[in-house]
């Protein structure tokens, strides 16, 4: 068993961060920011990538936010400034041509060496869908989720490839040497309805779960494992979890209050969050998006202090086993 451990960069968060006209209009400046106009955003997203490369993540997770910069975008410029980091930025299905996509990310893992991954964005509500141009109806957003992946993917693994669905045609696509030649993205796929976990079956390299308890996690991996049995294929079982990990775990529970942290949240010490992600682990978890904010400086603490200690404990399990 494999653990993988992602960072999550939110493209949304703290925009105050390198930007200065942001700064300047709340009045709100860093004490002693000798920081120059010519840094922008995209300094402190490589910033980010280069504290999760140094405490050795695995990868970095991007979730997709409609007022924010392009989180494809921001991985690709994080991919130059960070050579060995798996990059997962998330995206809608809404975003245009499948054939399209599939040649961004072809791009992608020539520019990378094959460091991409492509995860899905769960629809949001038909009101914010409208506001980007997708009118599609409710019943039809996995109709169109699964289309996406098929033609990206026949159009990425073979030529002339050809479709005719409800929401995308493709006729003697396909693509030529040098571009047929790079692997396909991991696909990350999430959701906790039957609908979603039957789309992961077919569809998913990776389904990504959100808290819960060890007893609901299990029975849905093992809903999920069924699933992927029936379609002959296998898919690993991921989890985006919040953290607040501190070196006291008093501390971490008074910093919890003041920032008003969500449920489902892993609050203790840096031992006992290591422990309960090994606990998640022990279930069959193997991909771990972890969050926490300030991005950057909770990818140090989180990396040089939780992630040895979980490595540790999954060593130890994997071992005994």
């Amino acid at each position: 068993m494999t653990i993988r451990s992602y960072w999550q960069l939110d493209v949304a968060a703290d925009p105050r961060r390198s930007e200065a006209g942001v700064r300047s209009s709340q009045g709100d400046t860093l004490f002693r920011d000798v920081r120059t106009g010519a840094l922008n955003r995209y300094d402190y997203y490589a910033q980010v990538g280069q504290a999760a490369a140094q405490t050795a993540f695995d990868g970095l997770f991007l979730p997709y936010r409609p007022e924010s910069d392009d989180s494809r975008i921001v991985a690709a410029a994080i991919a130059r400034e960070v050579p060995k980091l798996a990059l997962v930025p998330e995206f809608p299905a809404w975003v245009g041509s499948a054939v399209y996509a599939a040649k961004q990310a072809v791009s992608f893992q020539r520019l990378a060496h094959e460091r991409l991954g492509w995860a899905i964005a769960p629809a949001p509500d038909a009101g914010t869908r409208a506001g980007d141009g997708d009118h599609v109806s409710e019943d039809e957003l996995a109709q169109r989720t699964e289309e996406f992946l098929t033609v990206a993917r026949g159009a990425h693994g073979q030529r002339p490839f050809s479709f005719a669905g409800s929401h995308f045609e493709v006729q003697g696509g396909g693509f030529e040497p040098p571009l047929d030649r790079v692997a396909f993205p991991q696909v990350f796929l999430q959701g906790e309805t039957e609908e979603a976990l039957t789309q992961s079956a077919r569809l998913a390299d990776v389904h990504l779960f959100r808290p819960a308890s060890l007893p609901a996690l299990r029975s849905l991996t093992e809903r999920l494992d069924a699933l992927a049995l029936r379609e002959g294929r296998s898919v690993a079982f991921g989890l985006i979890q919040p953290v607040l990990a501190r070196e006291d775990a008093e501390e971490a529970r008074q910093d919890a209050r003041r920032a008003g942290v969500g449920e489902g949240t892993l609050i203790g010490d840096y031992a006992e969050v290591a422990a309960r992600l090994a606990d998640l682990a022990a279930i069959g978890i193997t991909h771990f998006v972890l969050i926490a904010t300030p991005s950057l400086e909770e990818a140090y603490r989180v990396g040089q202090h939780v992630l040895p200690r979980f490595r540790a404990r999954t060593e130890t399990v994997r071992a005994a086993a």
